[in-house]
């Protein structure tokens, strides 16, 4: 099997036709714990009204349909909406993410910066469905997952890959949580961080990588103001 930096040979990105990239949105990804979240609020207050936020699906308001999706999977407590049943789960997951381009509204010279997009419901799931096969097939299940996405929502024409140090990322999750990480959710975390590199090294012209380990959190701010302000100077296709 190829190191955890290089996509399979068999596995390489095969993305079907589907709709043309909305310009305008940058989507950022990363693990667990990696700081996403936290970056993309202030992000988001240093541009202003030139941005339309997109919060992570689970902290959709409940009162909504997202919001009412992602109440039913965690009806059972787990926090990566594991509820027994992965195929419903990916396709809801996925429906989602259909549902939520559809409904954004970019005004002319707006920008979406969306805190996770259709390349976290391809990795996740394919590490729950795929938890006890080799790596490379994982990836190849992702790569399905991202080939029916594309069909229906267009990927990003920017994405920003947050990578840390996995220790780092753990730490900063049972923080979160405030408890220590079970087992199954700590392999999780570190099968996913493997999907996102292979994903980041089959296609490295979709993917910009902010690495933690190198850069602090003011340097990773600027990297995503610019990605923004880059992606809305862009001429923009009707949608």
């Amino acid at each position: 099997m190829p190191p955890d930096d290089q996509p399979p040979t068999s596995g390489a990105l095969r993305t079907a036709p589907g709709p043309a990239p909305t310009q305008a949105w940058v989507t950022l990804e990363g693990t667990n714990g990696v700081g996403k979240t936290y970056l993309a609020r202030i992000a988001l207050h240093r541009l202003g009204q030139r941005c339309v936020p997109l919060v992570e699906l689970p902290d959709q308001a409940p009162a909504l349909l997202p919001g009412q999706v992602i109440s039913a999977l965690r009806a059972t407590g787990d926090l990566f909406l594991r509820t027994g049943h992965p195929q419903t789960e990916t396709l809801l997951l996925a429906a989602l993410q259909v549902h939520r381009h559809e409904a954004a509204k970019i005004a002319p010279g707006q920008v979406v910066l969306e805190d996770r997009g259709p390349h976290s419901v391809a990795v996740y799931q394919a590490a729950v469905l795929s938890a006890e096969a080799p790596l490379d097939e994982a990836f190849a299940v992702a790569d399905r997952i991202l080939e029916l996405l594309a069909q229906w929502r267009p990927l990003p024409a920017t994405t920003l890959l947050l990578v840390d140090d996995p220790d780092r990322c753990l730490e900063r999750f049972e923080h979160r949580i405030g408890r220590e990480a079970s087992p199954s959710e700590a392999a999780l975390m570190q099968r996913v961080t493997s999907l996102y590199r292979l994903f980041a090294a089959a296609s490295p012209q979709t993917f910009e990588i902010l690495d933690r380990t190198h850069l602090d959190a003011d340097a990773c701010v600027r990297r995503i103001v610019a990605a923004c302000d880059r992606a809305a100077a862009r001429p923009q296709e009707p949608r």
